[in-house]
This record gives structure tokens, C-alpha cells and sequence, in this order.
């Protein structure tokens, strides 16, 4: 990787990346899915460098011819590579890699729910007053567009009951890879399912907090468990739709994880997503409920070992903890690792850019919008405000952030891990909720070990969010 730093480093090599991703994807979309629109000698020539250059990086990071061919056919795909053109012309690559617009975006997109949920971060229930109308949300999604955001996934509250929401989803369905975070009670309704679907979305995941409806509706609601799981049904019958169960494990779920991970694969879904803890929102007093740092390693050792047996489960394992990262680094000998903000077994087998891609992606790779148009760093940090689309656009936000880039900025964290500090870091949101928000990673194993304490829910007023 050394070389191929060395390589997209160069000038000549930038200024080509600028002249391309200045371009627009008219030109990524010439150069990767066989549609020619200029013809003749001058274009091929034009053509040419570029793509040696992505072929070349994508061959180091171990993509086959195959593996290209079938990441390029998706327009979602060719967004993501736009945008790394675009950070790289400007930039050039760095350690961690910090997007030039957001590859990710979560939309918290109405206050509105049908639930009342005890850890909702969003502190969900009735609409806010000044939630962005039908216009001012296709203008974001337009803009989100013009920045090359390749995923939008739609959170909330529950998306699906806002008015227009169907006609949101089917807009931004055409420019980018959509996906749904619902609760699961209105997929009941097949109908509401199969309009899902037409209306473009890739994926939904829905949130199932225990294997039992004792465990789930003591977080959600009573009667909830059975409504969820018919939903969970109906969206797995619909073969357009790939189907995840997100669960946020806590003390009070942890016993019941191998049995909501046997339900997953029983239901047929396709992935399993754990979610942190995060002591933010209605769960912002409860941290006595977080997971100790012996129990979170049992739990990310016990999801990777259900990624050793994916071909056997059909389950593909997700973590939005950068600590799962580690867990894969040291379990495969240093030769895999997870990419982003989410860890997944996908990005398993992409173990080169580790060091660039690796740990927390909040304020790197992913934002997140509320409800009324203003912008945090993560879903997680509601109140931690970085701008309003209503008074600047969404892509100049996000450039202009200064505790975006100090977050991004693992030196001059308040404790910097020794040996994981490109693979991991530590997640953001915990260590705010904790109260330093470039502090440590609470709960985690290696902090406790290295500082031989153990950091707890009254240590969260000591320091304020920079500037």
C-alpha cells in the first residue's frame, strides 16, 4: 500500500483524478459500464489513464477482474468512486481517509413514530414543529446527489408513516442505494411491503431487541415482539428486498443475542446488525445497562465467530462498534479488518487499506441529518450540531466542519491507542455520551487494561465538544 500511496500522491496523478471527478459521472459511467457517449480516438485516450489507475488500485486491495466488473455495473458504486476521486484530487490519500462529501448519509427523517421506545436515541413520538417540507427535502436529496453521497438510509422515528414519504423514497431511489429503518409494526401490512419495494429501496432493517417478547417489549412496547416478527416475514417474502434485523444489546439483552442470531437465520434474513449501546436520547441516564468491557468482547467474538459459519447461516454479520474491527484484525492474524463506519463481512476481504478506511466513520465517511434540516456527525450525537441545510448547502457543512476534521484527527485524541488507532480508534458517540468526545472508546478492553481503570456513566460532564 506504501507504493500505491506513493503513486496517488503524485501530482500527475491528482490533477487526473480533478479532471475526471470535475467531469461527472457521465465519464465514470463511460469508463466502467461500456456506454460511450464521445467516440472516436481523443475520448479512448482520454479514457485510458484513468482506468489503468483504478484497475491497478483496485487489483492491490485484491479485487478480481470479476469482483470489478460487478462493483462498477451498480451506480451507487460508481458514485463511491467518484467521490474518492474527488477527496484524492483535492487531498491526495491520507491516514485516516476523510471524504470529500459523505458516502453515507442517515436520515433521521421525521420526529414521528408509533412507538415510544426506551433507548430511542432520537427521543422519538410526535413530528417536531419545524421539520422540512416535501421541497426542502428533494432539494437536500438533490444536493446530496451533486456531492456524490452514494447511500441514503432513511431512520427516524418511522419514516414510513411521514405523508410523503413513498414519494421521497422512489425520488432518491433513482440517484442512490436507499435503505429503510423501521420498527417492523406496519410490515404487518403486505401491501405497505410490496410499495417498499416498487418504490426502489435495496434494503430494511428492522429492529428487534430479544429473541422473546418479554425481552423486546420491555424496550419497544407491549405486543410489539409479534407484530415485528410478522413484518420480518412479509419483507423476506418479497424477493426484491434484502432484510436485516438490527438489535441494540444491552445488559438486559445480552443472554438472549445467540437466540435472536438463530431467529435471524431461522426468519431468512440476510444480515444481523449490532448496535451499540449509546447512553443518548431516552437511554441517556441508563448507563448502568452498557455492556462492561469483558462483556462486549464476549459478544464481538461471538458475532465473529457466526461470521466463520456465513455459509452455513446465510447471515452476513454487521457492527456498527469499531472495537469489531480489532476483534477481526487480531482473529485473522492482521489480514482482515473493517472498513468504515459499519463493519461487515464484505469488507472483510478488502484487508490494504485498513489503516485508511479503518475505525469510526462519523464526521470521516458518514453525517447524519435530522428532521428539521440540521446536521450532526453521527445519529447518535442528536445535539451536537454542525449546520443547517436551511442556511448552507449540505456538501459545505460537511467541508467546513472543524470538529468534523478534529475528530477525524487520531493524534491528538485524548487517549490514543497504541496499536489500533488506524484499525479502530474508538467510537465517537460512546466517548461523547461519556463526556469527551475525542476521549476514549468507554468499555473498551485495551483503554482499561493500558489505564487500569474503568471509565463510568458520571465521568460525561468533564470536558465540552470543541469548536
Amino acid at each position: 500500500m506504501a507504493r500505491l500511496e506513493k503513486i496517488l500522491n503524485k501530482k500527475i496523478v491528482r490533477n487526473l483524478f480533478n479532471y475526471y471527478s470535475t467531469r461527472g459521472r457521465d465519464y465514470i459511467d463511460e469508463l466502467f459500464t461500456g456506454e460511450k457517449k464521445r467516440k472516436g480516438p481523443v475520448p479512448f485516450f482520454q479514457r485510458l489513464p484513468i482506468k489503468l489507475t483504478l484497475n491497478y488500485a483496485m487489483k492491490k486491495i485484491g479485487l478480481t477482474d470479476d469482483m470489478m466488473e460487478s462493483f462498477f455495473s451498480k451506480r451507487h458504486n460508481r458514485q463511491t468512486v467518484l467521490n474518492v476521486l474527488t477527496t484524492v484530487g483535492k487531498y491526495g490519500l491520507k491516514q485516516p481517509f476523510r471524504f470529500d462529501a459523505p458516502l453515507i448519509v442517515v436520515w433521521n427523517y421525521t420526529n414521528l413514530c408509533n412507538l415510544r421506545c426506551r433507548y430511542c436515541y432520537q427521543s422519538a413520538g410526535k413530528s417536531l414543529e419545524d421539520e422540512l417540507s416535501f421541497e426542502e427535502k428533494i432539494e437536500l436529496i438533490n444536493q446530496m446527489v451533486e456531492a456524490n453521497v452514494a447511500f441514503l438510509a432513511f431512520s427516524g422515528g418511522e419514516p414510513i408513516i411521514e405523508k410523503r414519504f413513498f414519494d421521497v423514497l422512489k425520488y432518491a431511489s433513482q440517484f442512490m442505494h436507499t435503505s429503510i429503518a423501521t420498527n417492523g409494526i406496519l410490515m404487518a401490512d403486505k401491501r405497505l411491503v410490496d410499495r417498499i419495494a416498487e418504490c426502489g429501496a435495496r434494503n430494511v432493517f428492522v429492529s428487534l431487541d430479544g429473541a422473546s417478547a418479554e425481552t423486546h417489549d420491555f424496550i419497544r412496547g407491549e405486543g410489539s415482539f409479534e407484530k415485528t416478527i410478522a413484518g420480518i416475514k412479509n419483507l423476506v417474502a418479497n424477493e426484491k428486498l434484502h432484510v436485516g434485523i438490527n438489535m441494540v444489546v444491552t445488559r438486559r439483552n445480552l443472554h438472549e443475542v445467540p437466540l435472536v442470531l438463530e431467529l435471524a437465520r431461522d426468519l431468512g434474513v440476510n444480515s444481523f446488525s449490532h448496535y451499540n449501546f449509546i447512553p443518548t436520547g431516552r437511554g441517556k441516564e441508563d448507563y448502568e445497562d452498557d455492556l462492561t468491557a469483558e462483556e462486549r468482547e464476549e459478544l464481538l467474538n461471538l458475532l465473529f465467530d457466526w461470521h466463520m459459519k456465513r455459509e452455513e447461516t446465510g447471515l452476513n454479520i454487521i457492527s456498527t462498534s469499531p472495537i469489531y474491527a480489532r476483534i477481526i484484525y487480531d482473529r485473522t492474524g492482521g489480514q482482515a479488518s473493517g472498513l468504515f463506519h459499519y463493519t461487515t463481512d464484505k469488507a472483510m476481504a478488502i484487508k490494504g487499506i485498513i489503516s485508511y478506511a479503518g475505525g469510526c466513520g462519523a464526521g470521516r465517511v458518514y453525517a447524519a441529518v435530522q428532521p428539521n434540516g440540521k446536521v450532526t456527525p453521527c445519529v447518535f450525537m442528536p445535539d451536537v450540531i454542525i449546520g443547517d441545510v436551511r442556511k448552507e448547502r449540505f456538501v459545505d457543512i460537511w467541508r467546513n466542519s472543524e470538529l468534523c476534521k478534529k475528530m477525524v484527527d487520531r493524534d491528538h485524541y485524548n487517549f490514543i491507542c497504541p496499536d489500533y488507532k488506524y484499525v479502530c480508534g474508538g467510537c465517537r458517540a460512546r466517548a461523547y455520551a461519556y463526556g469527551d468526545i475525542l476521549g476514549a472508546d468507554p468499555k473498551c478492553l485495551i483503554y482499561e487494561k493500558i489505564t487500569g481503570k474503568e471509565m463510568v456513566g458520571e465521568e460525561r460532564e468533564k470536558k465540552a465538544v470543541p469548536a
